[in-house]
C-alpha cells in the first residue's frame, strides 16, 4: 500500500514537474480572441516572463491598424494609426510611443522567421482592453466599443470593465469605505448620496465587477434597473439569473412583485468563486444591505432609514445565535422573541420590526433581494413607520468539507 502512494506521488509529482517546464517554456496552446473573433497564426503564439507574444503583423491588422511597416535592416516594427506610432526592435525591450522611450517586461523576439510582440503592450497602447483567462489560455482583447461599460449620466461618470482604479477616484474621488468581498476583488462603496450608490470591484488596480440597485446606472448603455425581463429576452434569448455578455458573467435579480422587472444587478469580469467568509466580510454585507435597502425605499418615494448601533448589535446577536445553533426563526431556540432581545439590548421603542433571511455565499444584493421579493419583508423594508435600521450578518461554523457557508443575516426596524 505504502509502495502504491509512493508510486503515485512520484507520477504526480513528475506530471507537476512537465507542467511547469511547460509554462517556463511558453508551450501552451494560447488563444487569441478579439472583440469576440478568434484570431490564427502562422506562428504559435507563446509565453515569455509571464507576458504573451504573438506574430506582430496578425495582431496589428486586427486592431485596426494597416500602416505596418517592417525595417530588415534595423530589425524594426512601426505602426502608425490616428496619433499614435509604435516602434519595437527585435531583441530589445525598449519601444518607442510616439518617440518617447517604454520599457516592455520582455524582449521582442523572432521565432521561425516571425517577430513576435507582447500583446497586452500593443492592445493597451491601441486603446483595448485585455484579459488574460488562464483556466482556458485565452487572451481577451475588446475596444471600448465592446467592453463592459457602467454610466451614470446625472453625474457625468462612464467606466469600462478593466479601468484603472485611478479613473475610478478620478470621476468618483475616494470611495466613501472599502468592504471586503470574500472573494479576491474588494469593493469600493460609493454611497453619498445613496439614490446614486454603486459597488465597484477593484483588484489590484483595475476594475473586476460592478453591482448595484439604483436605477442611475445602467449596463452597457441600455440595461438598466427597472427594464422588463420580457423586453431583455427580447433582444438577449431567455434569461433566468445569470448570462454572459460582452465576456462577462451578469447576474441579476427580478423584481416578482413588478412583473419581473430588474431590480438588482452584479457584473464581474469572470465568475470570481468566493475564497473567505470572516467576520469581517459578514459586517461588510450588513453595511452593504443597509444601503441597497434605502436604495430601495428611494425607488419607492421613501425617506431612507438611520443607522443604529444599538439595532445592529441585536441584529448581529440573533444572526450569530441562528448560524452556530443552526435554526431560522424569530424566536431563538430558549425562547427569546424580538421583544425579549429588544429588553436585553436596552431598546427603547414604539413599533418594533424584523427580517431575517438565510442564503449560501457572499452577496448582500442576493440576501436583500430575496427579502424584498417577499410580501411581508417587502413591507417591513418599506414601511412609513420606521426611522432606524441595524442589520447584523454572520456565517455559519465551517464544516469538514470547506464548502461555502450560509450567511444569516437580520434587519431590524425601530420607531422611538
Amino acid at each position: 500500500m505504502k509502495r502504491r502512494a509512493l508510486i503515485m506521488l512520484i507520477l504526480i509529482s513528475m506530471a507537476f514537474s512537465f507542467l511547469n517546464v511547460s509554462a517556463a517554456y511558453g508551450y501552451q496552446d494560447i488563444r487569441v480572441r478579439v472583440n469576440g473573433q478568434e484570431l490564427s497564426f502562422d506562428v504559435a503564439p507563446l509565453i515569455r516572463k509571464g507576458r504573451v507574444l504573438v506574430p506582430f503583423r496578425a495582431i496589428f491588422e486586427a486592431l485596426g491598424v494597416r500602416d505596418i511597416e517592417w525595417n530588415q535592416r534595423l530589425q524594426q516594427v512601426i505602426a502608425s494609426i490616428d496619433d499614435i506610432k509604435i516602434q519595437l526592435r527585435v531583441n530589445s525591450d525598449i519601444a518607442k510611443v510616439n518617440g518617447e522611450d517604454i520599457r516592455l517586461d520582455t524582449s521582442v523576439i523572432n521565432k521561425n522567421g516571425r517577430v513576435l510582440v507582447p500583446i497586452r503592450f500593443v492592445s493597451e497602447t491601441l486603446g483595448y482592453y485585455v484579459k488574460w483567462y488562464d483556466i482556458i489560455r485565452t487572451v481577451i482583447i475588446n475596444s471600448s466599443e465592446n467592453t463592459t461599460s457602467f454610466s451614470n449620466d446625472l453625474l457625468g461618470v462612464k467606466l469600462n470593465m478593466g479601468d484603472k482604479r485611478e479613473k475610478v477616484i478620478e470621476l468618483l474621488g475616494e470611495p466613501d469605505r472599502i468592504d471586503k468581498s470574500g472573494r479576491i476583488y474588494d469593493w469600493y462603496i460609493y454611497n453619498d448620496p445613496i439614490a446614486h450608490y454603486v459597488q465597484i470591484g477593484v483588484l489590484g488596480d483595475r476594475i473586476v465587477a460592478f453591482a448595484t440597485n439604483s436605477s442611475h446606472w445602467v449596463l452597457n448603455d441600455h440595461i438598466r434597473i427597472g427594464n422588463s425581463k420580457e423586453d431583455l429576452e427580447a433582444q438577449y434569448g431567455p434569461i433566468y439569473n445569470f448570462m454572459d455578455i460582452r465576456d462577462n458573467s451578469i447576474y441579476f435579480i427580478w423584481d416578482e412583485h413588478e412583473n419581473n422587472s430588474l431590480s438588482s444587478m452584479k457584473v464581474e469580469e469572470e465568475y470570481y468563486p468566493v475564497i473567505e467568509q470572516n467576520q469581517e466580510v459578514a459586517n461588510s454585507l450588513a453595511r452593504q444591505a443597509f444601503d441597497l435597502t434605502n436604495v430601495l425605499r428611494i425607488r419607492n418615494g421613501k425617506e431612507p432609514l438611520k443607522w443604529d448601533d444599538k439595532l445592529a448589535q441585536m441584529a448581529l446577536y440573533h444572526s450569530k445565535d441562528m448560524a452556530e445553533k443552526g435554526y431560522f426563526s424569530h424566536v431563538s431556540l430558549n425562547g427569546d422573541s424580538l421583544e425579549d432581545r429588544a429588553k436585553k439590548f436596552g431598546i427603547k421603542y414604539f413599533w418594533l420590526g424584523e427580517n431575517i433571511v438565510m442564503g449560501i455565499g457572499n452577496d448582500a444584493m442576493l440576501l436583500v433581494g430575496s427579502l424584498y421579493n417577499s410580501g411581508p419583508h417587502r413591507e417591513n423594508m418599506l414601511n412609513n413607520v420606521y426611522d432606524y435600521l441595524g442589520i447584523g450578518v454572520a456565517f455559519e461554523p465551517e464544516n469538514e468539507y470547506g464548502s461555502q457557508r450560509a450567511a444569516y443575516l437580520t434587519q431590524n426596524f425601530l420607531m422611538e
